[in-house]
This record gives C-alpha cells, sequence and structure tokens, in this order.
C-alpha cells in the first residue's frame, strides 16, 4: 500500500513539474486573441480585490503592488473590486490607512490610475454593502459587464487578493 502511495504522489509530483515547465515555456507562434500566429496580443492582468482591507491589509496591499508590477511587465491592467473590497475606492474609506510601511492604499490606486490601471468596482456589491454611485472615488468607476468582459479573454491572467 505504501509503495502504491508513494507512486502516486511521485506522479502528481511529475505532472505539476511537467505543467510549470509547459506553462513557462515560450513559443514564437503562439496564437493571439485574434486567432492568428504571432506574439503580438496584449497582455492582460485582472486583479480581482475581494478581502476587506480594513481585516486583512496585507491581501489588499500585495493585489495592488501585483498590480503595479504586472504594468511594469507591460501588462493592460484591471483592478476588480468586489464583495468586501468594495469598501477600499470609496471616500469614506480613510486617506492615511496604510499595510505596515507601504505607501497608503488610496494612493496607491491614485498611482496605479495614473499608470493607466482601470480601477472597476462592483454594482452589485456596492448595493450590498449600501455604497452609492457618488461615493466612489473620482479614479475608480462602477463597472458594467460589458467593460469588465472586455478585460476577460484566452489570455488574461486573473489574480485574487
Amino acid at each position: 500500500m505504501l509503495a502504491k502511495t508513494q507512486l502516486l504522489l511521485a506522479t502528481i509530483s511529475l505532472s505539476c513539474i511537467l505543467m510549470l515547465i509547459g506553462c513557462n515555456a515560450q513559443s514564437g507562434t503562439a496564437a493571439n486573441s485574434s486567432g492568428t500566429a504571432g506574439s503580438s496580443a496584449k497582455k492582460i492582468a485582472l486583479i480581482s480585490i475581494t478581502s476587506d482591507p480594513m481585516n486583512n491589509p496585507q491581501a489588499v496591499n500585495m493585489g495592488l503592488t501585483f498590480a503595479g508590477f504586472c504594468v511594469d511587465e507591460g501588462y493592460d491592467v484591471a483592478i476588480f473590486f468586489n464583495v468586501k473590497g468594495t469598501t477600499l475606492p470609496t471616500t469614506s474609506f480613510p486617506d492615511d490607512y496604510r499595510y505596515l510601511d507601504h505607501d497608503p492604499m488610496k494612493g496607491q490606486l491614485k498611482s496605479l490610475n495614473e499608470r493607466g490601471v482601470e480601477l472597476h468596482v462592483c454594482p452589485v456589491c456596492m448595493n450590498d454593502l449600501k455604497i452609492a454611485d457618488s461615493e466612489i472615488m473620482k479614479e475608480a468607476f462602477v463597472t458594467s459587464k460589458p467593460k469588465l468582459f472586455s478585460k476577460l479573454g484566452s489570455d488574461t491572467m486573473v489574480f485574487t487578493y
């Protein structure tokens, strides 16, 4: 029985390694979003922030930091604030609230927006949390399904914090 378990674990480990190698392999003939060969497709990263910034500031700060890393790497970046994360891009969220020695979260949002990051806010979550449209900070916007879905495709990288 122990030998079968070890063989199964070895097989799973090898499969994971092979998947990682395949995911990291670069191909000059990858299909872009239009289905043609080449590598000219725009890289898109969607960062979904669901965590409450007051209760889990490390997760939210990491999402904002990662969004900046994606911009640095040439990705078209959108942040989707949903569930409890919806409280961050509001005028009532404290301007000076920060995680450890990092920049204040709202300052990070403004900086990311200046760098081209779109700040989408979930209207369903806003309604659930009783957040009015007028409470959304000027750099962010109440998103719609078409606006958000325009950031989703077969090459979109999605991270959730």
